[in-house]
């Protein structure tokens, strides 16, 4: 009997300090040691930014990056799932984003990550990038084949809600908005048609060759629904979206307290 754990990271398995608890650095290496148990991350993280986080708290996982664009073996420095805008889609987005004056950061296959001059995301977003920022403009990054993936975090509702309903509609893209407590008060996530972190999940377990006979998925935020939905067990966060914990079998307590090792108590 095989068990997937999937997993979100920022909020869920660390906290902002982006350090794990003693005791949840210690359940994950005990069930990455699990022959019976596949533990995976499913994270709107960049490539660059889990790399350096899992290096900075000791350990590496396969991880589904930038909320299903991207799946990465870090192990195998390989790529097992990659969807990038269609060209048509995302000059649509962009010549709708330009409408409301709203500039958001493009991910690029090749992990840079392209801010746009009159960028609207917060200063805490864009220090985050680090040596992936590159400068750009939208009539630069409207044509490309290879952009994964756009966002604005940290935002005003009032900045990007005129936007939202026309963004919604558009073919081929997928709008994420939520109250984001991590980078608040409210953030916007762009991606390709049918990108979800279920997809990415998908696509690794097709990748791995494992068919999973029970499905435990852990997550805080509002881009973890539809992954906790599907799941067998889903866990959710105390202090985590509200519509996370309303999906959840079992509430766990904060990373700051350590509060996924009790996913052990659950497989």
């Amino acid at each position: 009997m095989t068990t997937l754990v999937v997993t979100d990271l920022d909020g869920t398995v660390w906290d902002k300090t982006l350090r794990c608890h003693p005791s949840t650095l210690a359940a994950v290496h005990l069930l990455r040691d699990r022959d019976d148990v596949e533990l995976l991350v499913a994270t709107g993280r960049r490539r660059n930014s889990a790399r350096s986080t899992y290096i900075a708290n000791g350990f590496t996982l396969p991880s589904v990056l930038l909320n299903g664009a991207i799946g990465f073996d870090f192990d195998a420095e390989a790529i097992f799932h990659q969807v990038a805008f269609d060209v048509d889609a995302l000059r649509s987005v962009i010549d709708l984003l330009v409408a409301f004056d709203l500039g958001p950061v493009a991910y690029l296959a090749d992990t840079r990550a392209l801010v746009v001059e009159g960028v609207t995301s917060s200063v805490r977003h864009l220090e985050s990038l680090g040596a992936d920022l590159e400068w750009s403009s939208m009539a630069d990054v409207a044509p490309r084949s290879d952009v994964l993936g756009l966002s604005m975090l940290g935002l005003e509702l009032a900045q990007v809600q005129p936007a939202l309903a026309e963004l919604t509609a558009l073919v081929g893209v997928q709008a994420f908005s939520y109250a984001d407590h991590l980078d608040p008060p409210f953030s916007l996530m762009l991606a390709p048609e049918n990108v979800t972190k279920v997809v990415g999940i998908r696509a690794y377990l097709d990748h791995a060759e494992i068919v999973p006979d029970r499905i435990i998925a852990v997550g805080d935020g509002g881009n973890d629904l539809e992954m906790l939905a599907m799941a067998d067990v889903a866990i959710a966060v105390r202090g985590g979206d509200q519509r996370a914990i309303d999906l959840a079998d079992h509430v766990i307590d904060r990373p700051e307290r350590g509060g996924w090792a009790a996913v052990l108590d659950f497989i």
